[in-house]
Protein backbone atom coordinates (compact mmCIF):
# COMPACT_ATOMS: atom_id res chain seq x y z
CA UNK A 1 0.00 0.00 0.00
CA UNK A 2 1.48 3.86 -1.05
CA UNK A 3 1.74 6.58 1.44
CA UNK A 4 -1.12 8.45 0.24
CA UNK A 5 -3.18 5.31 0.52
CA UNK A 6 -2.28 5.10 4.13
CA UNK A 7 -2.69 8.64 4.64
CA UNK A 8 -6.20 8.09 3.40
CA UNK A 9 -7.16 5.28 5.40
CA UNK A 10 -5.93 6.75 8.31
CA UNK A 11 -8.22 10.14 7.39
CA UNK A 12 -11.29 7.71 6.48
CA UNK A 13 -11.06 6.11 9.93
CA UNK A 14 -11.18 9.31 11.97
CA UNK A 15 -13.84 10.78 10.05
CA UNK A 16 -15.96 7.99 10.09
CA UNK A 17 -16.96 7.83 13.22
CA UNK A 18 -17.78 12.09 13.34
CA UNK A 19 -19.89 10.73 9.88
CA UNK A 20 -22.18 8.32 11.69
CA UNK A 21 -22.24 11.08 14.98
CA UNK A 22 -24.03 13.41 12.54
CA UNK A 23 -26.34 11.06 11.27
CA UNK A 24 -30.09 12.29 12.63
CA UNK A 25 -32.02 10.05 10.74
CA UNK A 26 -34.25 8.57 13.50
CA UNK A 27 -33.51 5.21 14.60
CA UNK A 28 -37.02 4.21 14.90
CA UNK A 29 -40.23 5.38 14.64
CA UNK A 30 -43.37 4.36 16.59
CA UNK A 31 -47.09 4.81 14.79
CA UNK A 32 -48.10 6.59 17.50
CA UNK A 33 -50.08 9.70 16.99
CA UNK A 34 -49.77 13.15 19.09
CA UNK A 35 -50.54 16.56 18.38
CA UNK A 36 -48.25 18.25 20.92
CA UNK A 37 -45.38 16.30 21.97
CA UNK A 38 -43.50 13.49 23.43
CA UNK A 39 -42.04 12.95 27.12
CA UNK A 40 -40.24 9.88 28.03
CA UNK A 41 -38.62 8.13 31.03
CA UNK A 42 -36.38 4.83 31.29
CA UNK A 43 -39.68 2.56 30.98
CA UNK A 44 -41.79 4.40 28.60
CA UNK A 45 -42.76 7.37 26.29
CA UNK A 46 -46.09 9.46 26.80
CA UNK A 47 -47.42 10.72 23.63
CA UNK A 48 -49.21 14.24 24.41
CA UNK A 49 -52.04 15.84 22.80
CA UNK A 50 -54.29 19.33 23.61
CA UNK A 51 -56.08 17.07 26.23
CA UNK A 52 -55.23 13.62 26.18
CA UNK A 53 -52.11 11.80 27.29
CA UNK A 54 -51.29 7.94 26.24
CA UNK A 55 -48.37 5.50 27.71
CA UNK A 56 -46.70 3.60 25.63
CA UNK A 57 -44.46 1.05 26.53
CA UNK A 58 -40.75 2.33 24.88
CA UNK A 59 -39.46 -1.12 22.85
CA UNK A 60 -43.08 -1.99 21.24
CA UNK A 61 -45.09 0.97 21.50
CA UNK A 62 -48.08 -0.65 23.15
CA UNK A 63 -50.46 1.48 24.90
CA UNK A 64 -50.42 0.96 28.22
CA UNK A 65 -52.54 3.14 29.60
CA UNK A 66 -54.46 7.02 28.97
CA UNK A 67 -55.75 9.82 30.22
CA UNK A 68 -58.21 12.54 28.80
CA UNK A 69 -59.36 15.45 30.18
CA UNK A 70 -62.75 15.67 31.51
CA UNK A 71 -64.96 18.81 31.31
CA UNK A 72 -67.47 17.91 33.14
CA UNK A 73 -64.94 17.49 36.15
CA UNK A 74 -64.18 20.47 37.99
CA UNK A 75 -60.84 19.94 38.77
CA UNK A 76 -60.24 19.36 34.69
CA UNK A 77 -62.73 21.75 32.76
CA UNK A 78 -59.52 24.25 32.21
CA UNK A 79 -57.87 22.03 30.12
CA UNK A 80 -57.04 23.03 26.57
CA UNK A 81 -53.58 22.92 25.20
CA UNK A 82 -51.29 21.10 26.60
CA UNK A 83 -47.86 21.11 24.92
CA UNK A 84 -44.91 19.89 25.98
CA UNK A 85 -44.03 17.48 29.35
CA UNK A 86 -40.93 16.20 31.46
CA UNK A 87 -40.76 12.91 33.43
CA UNK A 88 -39.06 13.76 36.56
CA UNK A 89 -38.80 11.37 39.90
CA UNK A 90 -41.55 9.36 38.51
CA UNK A 91 -44.17 12.38 37.85
CA UNK A 92 -45.01 13.58 34.27
CA UNK A 93 -45.02 17.71 34.51
CA UNK A 94 -47.15 18.44 31.83
CA UNK A 95 -46.74 23.00 29.98
CA UNK A 96 -50.30 23.74 29.58
CA UNK A 97 -51.82 26.69 28.29
CA UNK A 98 -55.40 28.37 26.93
CA UNK A 99 -54.02 30.26 23.83
CA UNK A 100 -55.52 31.56 21.56
CA UNK A 101 -58.08 31.98 23.80
CA UNK A 102 -58.48 35.30 25.93
CA UNK A 103 -57.78 35.54 29.00
CA UNK A 104 -54.93 32.70 28.22
CA UNK A 105 -54.55 30.42 31.53
CA UNK A 106 -51.17 28.75 32.19
CA UNK A 107 -50.52 25.38 34.16
CA UNK A 108 -48.06 22.98 34.98
CA UNK A 109 -50.10 19.78 35.17
CA UNK A 110 -48.63 16.88 37.34
CA UNK A 111 -49.03 13.22 36.80
CA UNK A 112 -48.33 10.41 39.24
CA UNK A 113 -46.79 7.47 36.64
CA UNK A 114 -46.96 4.51 39.59
CA UNK A 115 -46.44 1.37 38.06
CA UNK A 116 -48.05 0.96 34.78
CA UNK A 117 -50.67 3.94 35.82
CA UNK A 118 -51.58 7.90 34.24
CA UNK A 119 -53.62 10.08 36.54
CA UNK A 120 -54.29 13.59 36.95
CA UNK A 121 -52.32 14.42 40.19
CA UNK A 122 -52.50 18.23 40.51
CA UNK A 123 -52.62 22.01 38.78
CA UNK A 124 -50.07 24.57 39.88
CA UNK A 125 -51.41 28.21 38.25
CA UNK A 126 -48.53 29.81 36.82
CA UNK A 127 -48.95 33.71 35.58
CA UNK A 128 -50.36 34.74 32.07
CA UNK A 129 -48.51 37.90 31.74
CA UNK A 130 -44.99 36.35 30.30
CA UNK A 131 -47.11 34.73 27.48
CA UNK A 132 -48.12 31.06 26.78
CA UNK A 133 -46.59 28.35 28.87
CA UNK A 134 -45.19 25.63 26.12
CA UNK A 135 -42.23 23.65 28.10
CA UNK A 136 -41.11 22.60 31.41
CA UNK A 137 -37.89 20.85 32.15
CA UNK A 138 -35.49 20.17 35.07
CA UNK A 139 -31.47 20.64 34.82
CA UNK A 140 -28.98 18.18 35.85
CA UNK A 141 -28.84 21.26 38.64
CA UNK A 142 -31.78 20.88 40.15
CA UNK A 143 -33.08 24.03 38.58
CA UNK A 144 -36.66 24.20 36.47
CA UNK A 145 -37.28 26.21 33.37
CA UNK A 146 -39.88 27.28 31.73
CA UNK A 147 -40.61 28.77 28.31
CA UNK A 148 -43.33 31.12 27.78
CA UNK A 149 -44.21 31.91 23.98
CA UNK A 150 -45.22 34.74 22.20
CA UNK A 151 -46.39 34.61 18.34
CA UNK A 152 -46.13 36.67 15.22
CA UNK A 153 -43.67 38.69 14.19
CA UNK A 154 -42.06 41.10 15.43
CA UNK A 155 -43.65 40.18 19.14
CA UNK A 156 -42.23 36.60 18.98
CA UNK A 157 -38.54 38.19 20.10
CA UNK A 158 -40.45 38.76 23.33
CA UNK A 159 -40.88 34.72 24.06
CA UNK A 160 -38.97 34.06 27.52
CA UNK A 161 -37.00 31.52 29.00
CA UNK A 162 -37.30 31.50 33.15
CA UNK A 163 -35.41 29.80 35.65
CA UNK A 164 -37.74 28.99 38.66
CA UNK A 165 -36.90 27.24 42.28
CA UNK A 166 -39.28 24.43 42.80
CA UNK A 167 -40.55 24.83 46.29
CA UNK A 168 -43.24 23.59 48.52
CA UNK A 169 -45.29 22.67 45.14
CA UNK A 170 -44.87 26.17 44.07
CA UNK A 171 -42.33 27.29 41.31
CA UNK A 172 -40.74 30.46 42.32
CA UNK A 173 -39.50 32.68 39.52
CA UNK A 174 -35.77 33.32 39.55
CA UNK A 175 -34.34 34.70 36.21
CA UNK A 176 -35.35 35.70 33.09
CA UNK A 177 -33.45 35.33 29.39
CA UNK A 178 -34.69 36.21 25.92
CA UNK A 179 -33.90 33.90 23.68
CA UNK A 180 -30.77 35.15 20.32
CA UNK A 181 -31.84 37.33 17.44
CA UNK A 182 -30.64 33.80 15.35
CA UNK A 183 -32.82 31.45 17.71
CA UNK A 184 -35.83 33.82 16.83
CA UNK A 185 -35.06 34.49 13.10
CA UNK A 186 -35.44 30.59 12.77
CA UNK A 187 -39.41 30.53 14.17
CA UNK A 188 -40.62 32.37 11.56
CA UNK A 189 -43.67 33.71 12.89
CA UNK A 190 -44.25 31.26 14.95
CA UNK A 191 -42.31 30.54 18.59
CA UNK A 192 -40.46 28.46 20.87
CA UNK A 193 -42.68 24.81 20.91
CA UNK A 194 -40.38 22.22 22.75
CA UNK A 195 -37.36 22.31 24.94
CA UNK A 196 -35.01 19.84 26.82
CA UNK A 197 -31.76 20.31 28.65
CA UNK A 198 -28.71 17.78 27.10
CA UNK A 199 -26.24 15.60 29.40
CA UNK A 200 -23.81 18.29 28.16
CA UNK A 201 -25.57 21.41 29.93
CA UNK A 202 -26.50 22.71 26.25
CA UNK A 203 -30.42 23.47 25.80
CA UNK A 204 -32.16 21.79 22.75
CA UNK A 205 -34.94 23.92 21.51
CA UNK A 206 -37.58 23.55 18.74
CA UNK A 207 -40.06 25.69 16.98
CA UNK A 208 -43.21 25.33 15.75
CA UNK A 209 -43.33 23.09 12.24
CA UNK A 210 -39.19 23.04 11.04
CA UNK A 211 -36.86 19.91 11.15
CA UNK A 212 -34.57 21.13 13.07
CA UNK A 213 -33.28 21.20 17.09
CA UNK A 214 -31.64 24.95 17.56
CA UNK A 215 -28.42 24.23 20.44
CA UNK A 216 -28.25 27.30 22.87
CA UNK A 217 -25.64 27.59 25.87
CA UNK A 218 -25.44 29.96 28.66
CA UNK A 219 -22.20 31.44 28.39
CA UNK A 220 -19.91 32.96 31.23
CA UNK A 221 -21.34 36.52 31.51
CA UNK A 222 -24.97 34.60 31.52
CA UNK A 223 -26.36 35.47 28.42
CA UNK A 224 -28.49 32.55 26.09
CA UNK A 225 -26.16 32.04 23.22
CA UNK A 226 -27.27 30.17 19.84
CA UNK A 227 -24.57 27.89 19.06
CA UNK A 228 -25.59 25.79 16.33
CA UNK A 229 -29.00 24.44 14.24
CA UNK A 230 -28.89 20.90 13.59
CA UNK A 231 -30.77 19.41 10.83
CA UNK A 232 -33.43 16.41 12.21
CA UNK A 233 -35.10 14.47 9.89
CA UNK A 234 -38.15 12.84 11.46
CA UNK A 235 -39.03 15.81 14.34
CA UNK A 236 -41.31 18.60 12.55
CA UNK A 237 -41.23 21.57 15.63
CA UNK A 238 -42.71 20.81 18.62
CA UNK A 239 -42.15 19.34 21.78
CA UNK A 240 -38.96 17.16 22.24
CA UNK A 241 -37.66 15.12 25.10
CA UNK A 242 -34.14 13.68 25.70
CA UNK A 243 -34.14 10.24 26.85
CA UNK A 244 -31.70 10.81 30.11
CA UNK A 245 -31.77 7.01 30.92
CA UNK A 246 -30.34 5.99 27.50
CA UNK A 247 -26.46 4.46 26.79
CA UNK A 248 -26.38 7.35 23.69
CA UNK A 249 -27.59 10.50 23.71
CA UNK A 250 -31.01 9.95 22.03
CA UNK A 251 -33.77 13.10 21.38
CA UNK A 252 -37.16 11.89 21.29
CA UNK A 253 -39.95 13.84 19.23
CA UNK A 254 -43.06 14.15 16.93
CA UNK A 255 -44.03 14.24 13.27
CA UNK A 256 -47.45 15.54 14.27
CA UNK A 257 -50.49 13.46 14.42
CA UNK A 258 -48.35 11.23 12.39
CA UNK A 259 -45.83 9.44 14.57
CA UNK A 260 -43.13 9.32 17.07
CA UNK A 261 -39.39 9.05 16.82
CA UNK A 262 -36.21 8.71 18.32
CA UNK A 263 -32.63 10.05 16.81
CA UNK A 264 -29.34 9.49 17.83
CA UNK A 265 -27.82 13.56 17.99
CA UNK A 266 -24.20 14.74 18.88
CA UNK A 267 -24.55 16.91 22.08
CA UNK A 268 -21.51 18.80 20.90
CA UNK A 269 -20.33 19.94 17.74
Amino acid sequence: MGFHAVIFLSLSLLLCPLAIAEDTTPQRTFPVKASQGVAVDSKYFYAISNTQITKHNKETGAQIASWEANPKDPAQAHFKHMNSGTVIDGKLYAAHSKFPIAPNVNTVEVFNLDNETLKHESTIRMPSEHGSLTWIDRKSDGSWWMCFAVYGKPDNKKTKLIKYRFENGKFIEQQTRNFPEETVAKWGSMSCSGGSWGNDNNLYVTGHDNAEVHILEIDSQSILRHIRTQPMPGIFGQAIAWDRSAEKPTLWGIVKNKHISLTMIPEKP
